[in-house]
């Protein structure tokens, strides 16, 4: 028969696990929505006969201005640092998706999409509707708008595919199961901390709740066989003779 789980034993809860930190979530977040993004902007720019790295080549258009996106050469001075802008965008971008997706205390797969989804809406709410031109990622200097939606959506699908994945991953640690009503935001506890196992005197001094501690059960409840010998003679627990007031069975 299996002992019960003391008391004592830390089960973290779904608000426990939403308030974790981004150890894990947002790195997660972060690289899956930069590479998913990167290979679909990639696959638009071949299917337009451009090489595969010129919107990194464009979104390097901040610091070598328009012309940026003309350039067919992979180098590191356009290809390297538009790649670098594009993967630390990714970065701002997955934070805003995890501190999102921390405000909810439970929810299914369902909260990963919604709060990814809205994240790469806002993303392209605020680099196309309040950001000037130069700072503006240049995916629109080689791509047809539909290219940039497209671009737009791969970072919200990755970034809901990086929160998911780390979510299961910290139930996995935690010693939990995944439900789709189990989704608790977000996470990177690495495991849960437990305390020490309870010795045989502690077992007896602490049983499980529905059992009663062994050394506290008379064995003769009803009086049958056993009887207090102090209430034998005078009725008195102290040696001598009581006082007719001092009697406790008159």
């Amino acid at each position: 028969m299996s002992r019960p789980t003391p008391p004592s034993v830390f089960h973290p809860t779904p608000r426990r696990i939403a308030m974790a930190g981004f150890d894990r979530a947002w790195p997660l977040a972060a690289l899956c929505a930069a590479l998913l993004s990167a290979l679909v902007l990639g696959a638009l720019a071949a299917g337009r006969g451009l090489p595969v790295w010129m919107p990194l080549n464009a979104t390097s258009h901040g610091l070598h201005g328009p012309e940026a996106a003309g350039v067919t050469a992979l180098d590191l001075a356009h290809t390297g640092l538009g790649a670098a802008i594009h993967i630390a965008s990714c970065f701002f971008w997955a934070a805003v998706a995890v501190l999102l997706i921390r405000r909810a205390a439970q929810g299914g797969a369902w909260l990963g999409w919604t709060a990814g989804l809205a994240t790469a809406a806002m993303a392209g709410l605020v680099d196309y509707g309040l950001m000037p031109a130069r700072l503006r990622p240049g995916w629109e200097l080689v791509l047809p708008p539909w290219g940039v939606l497209a671009g737009l959506a791969a970072v919200g699908v990755g970034l809901s595919l990086g929160l998911i994945a780390a979510r299961r991953l910290d139930r996995g640690a935690a010693g939990t199961s995944t439900t789709r009503e189990g989704y608790a935001p977000l996470s990177g506890m690495a495991g849960t901390p437990r305390e020490p196992p309870l010795t045989a005197v502690e077992r007896l001094r602490h049983p499980a709740p529905h059992v009663l501690d062994q050394r506290q059960q008379r064995m003769d409840p009803a009086s049958a066989v056993t009887e207090d010998p102090n209430r034998l003679g005078n009725g008195n627990k102290q040696p001598g003779d009581p006082h007719p007031d001092e009697r406790p069975d008159r």
